[in-house]
């Protein structure tokens, strides 16, 4: 006598399906704070770095041109970096996206054809970026010091209405 072959199911059953789905929920739900802090850091780190390269290269282009560069930076949210002239920025304006930008400048940031700042920067001047619309992210700053324009960079302990360049932690190795 014959006898018919026996079909095996193959597949998930609904429940295998939902015990996975529920697994996966748990472990996206655990790691979002942390990826979600990882992208905001990085943003920081990106935008400081943007600065930084557009300061340096506005101070460059001064002593290589012979002139008065004047590198701009409004303050807000997505500042946009210019020069004037506009030559001063060989690779045009930047935007810094997604930041929030102070800084404690009472004249605009100019370097002279020897690239260095104006003479009312008789202290330290300090460029602070923060993710806008997040205060409790931390803060990072760069500071620019009177005479050659030298700078450093740290992250910013105080409060956000002020831009003070002792607040300017400089990590120590």
């Amino acid at each position: 006598m014959r006898s018919l072959p026996v079909r095996s199911e193959q597949g998930f059953t609904q429940l295998e399906i939902v015990i996975v789905l529920v697994v996966m929920g748990i472990l996206g739900a655990i790691s979002a704070p942390s990826f979600l802090n990882w992208v905001n850091s990085r943003k920081l780190e990106v935008g400081l770095v943007e600065l930084e390269g557009t300061l340096i290269e506005g101070q460059d282009q001064a002593i290589r041109l012979s002139k008065t560069c004047t590198i701009n930076l409004p303050t807000g949210s997505n500042a946009v970096l210019s020069s004037s002239p506009a030559d001063c920025l060989r690779n045009g304006n930047r935007t810094l996206e997604g930041l929030q930008l102070r800084h404690s400048f009472a004249t605009p940031l100019s370097f002279d054809f020897k690239g260095r700042v104006p003479s009312s920067f008789t202290s330290e001047q300090t460029v602070v970026l923060s993710i806008a619309n997040e205060t409790s992210f931390p803060s990072k700053c760069l500071v620019i010091a009177p005479g050659i324009g030298l700078t450093r960079v740290g992250e910013y302990i105080g409060s956000s209405d002020t831009t003070l360049a002792n607040n300017c932690k400089t990590p120590t190795l």
